[in-house]
């Protein structure tokens, strides 16, 4: 089979369901419900994301991968920002590493 029409057809395939919903939905004329439903899809899908990976980080330390989410968890819960939160679990890792526990 051509390769090329392969690669148009995985670019439709891709590209319908994200277009889509801008032609068929307009912001303004979902329910409050959905709106705040659809508020939360993001955190879930970094959630889904960051965690798996979060937890198998360091390998064969189960604890301390655990502790560096918690501190990355508490940093963004205090400052609400991205760069620290990754910065904590970085240096706490390194701290666990230079204090010989990992």
């Amino acid at each position: 089979m051509n390769h090329k029409l392969i690669l148009f057809g995985a670019m439709i395939v891709t590209m319908l369901p994200r277009i889509l919903p801008f032609f068929m939905f307009d912001a303004k004329k979902l329910p409050d419900w959905i709106q705040d439903f659809l508020a939360f899809i993001p955190f879930a899908v970094l959630g889904a994301l960051i965690l798996p990976g979060g937890l198998s980080g360091l390998t064969g330390h189960p604890w301390a991968s655990s502790l560096c989410l918690g501190v990355a968890a508490l940093i963004a819960w205090l400052h609400k920002g991205i760069i620290g939160p990754v910065i904590g679990a970085v240096g706490t890792a390194v701290l666990l590493q230079l204090g010989g526990l990992l």
